[in-house]
Parts: structure tokens; sequence; C-alpha cells
């Protein structure tokens, strides 16, 4: 079982490049969504989720090891200290350490864990936009104004994210969406991904 759980050198490339992927995918959601304030405060992250979700499938599925998740998890974080947000790697750590407990038992063979592991994640996504509220709005305020958000954007982001109706829509939207590209992401491994030979 311990040679079976032990990362080649095969196993890091592949979840690098398809974490970067990932990250790549966000980035651009993000940066799309922006023109609107509704979209980019309220469906952006479940977009990112929905899109995200057969990437995350197929690194899981394909590295067939343990810590992918924690491995993607704490790079996302990272992206996020060089953007001067430093309180998201610890938080994604965590997120990684949680989709990790749910994997632990081969659960990179297991459709149904893999969903699992992607809805909590999507859910505890969330995290990017509540945190700053919460916490650390005075270094969130300090990054938005330096990288260029207008005050009219981040009063948006205020009134979203302070709404109790607003917040629950968020949270159970991008919730969903994890989950529906997870049942994506599940087809595509059984149907293209096996017969392809990428699996």
């Amino acid at each position: 079982m311990e040679k079976k759980n032990k990362w080649a050198v095969r196993d890091v490339i592949t979840t690098v490049l398809l974490t970067i992927l990932l990250i790549v995918i966000q980035l651009i959601v993000n940066m799309i969504c922006m023109a609107n304030d509704f979209v980019s405060m309220v469906l952006s992250v479940g977009i990112t989720m929905l899109l995200c979700a057969p990437v995350y499938f197929l690194m899981v599925s394909r590295v067939h090891k343990r810590f992918v998740s924690m491995v993607y998890m704490t790079i996302l974080g990272l992206v996020f200290l060089l953007m001067g947000n430093w309180y998201l790697l610890p938080y994604y750590m965590v997120a990684g350490i949680i989709c990790e407990g749910i994997l632990w038992k081969n659960g990179w063979e297991s459709c149904k864990k893999i969903t699992a592991a992607w809805t909590a994640a999507s859910l505890l996504y969330n995290g990017v936009n509540l945190l700053p509220i919460w916490f650390f709005w005075d270094t969130y305020e300090t990054f938005a104004l330096s990288s260029g958000m207008e005050q009219g954007y981040i009063d948006s982001f205020v009134r979203y994210y302070t709404s109790a109706g607003w917040l629950v829509f968020i949270i159970l939207f991008t919730t969903a969406c994890g989950f529906a590209g997870s049942l994506i992401g599940s087809r595509l491994i059984g149907k293209h991904f096996k017969k392809a030979g990428v699996l």
C-alpha cells in the first residue's frame, strides 16, 4: 500500500500542470466576470467551480495518489499570497486537508467521493470573498485599491456579501455549480478520458 501511494515524477508534473490549468481557468473567469458587478460578485465563483470540476476529476483520477487536493489547494493559496492576500494560504491548506479527508481511503477510485470532495471545495471556495469581509477588511481594501479596483466595485462587494439573502444564494449557487460540474466530470471520466487512454 505504501509503494502504491508513493509519488513518481510523472505524478508531480501532472499535478502541477493541471493545477496551473485550474488556476488559469479561475483567473480567466474572474477577469471576464469583472465586466459586470452582479456576475462578478454573485455568479463568478459558481461558474469557476462548474468549469474546473472536470479538470479536478481528471487530476485526481490520473494521479491516483493521496495529497493531490492538498497540493492543488496549497499552490492556489500561494498564488493568492503573491497577490497580497496572505490569509488565503492557510485557509486553502485547511480546505485541502478537508478534501483529503474525504478522499483518504482510495477516494480517487470513487466518482462519488471525488464529487463529495469537489462539492466541499466549492462550498469552501466562498472563503475567498467571505474572509475579507469577516476578518481582513483592511488588507483586502488596500489590495483592491492598489490593484486598480474602483470604489464602486468595492461598495458592490460589501453590499452583496453583507446581505443575508444574497449570501445564502451565493453559497447555495456555488455549491450547486460545483456539484453539477462534478456530475459532468464523472461522465467525462467514464465516457471519454478512459476510452482516450488518458487514465
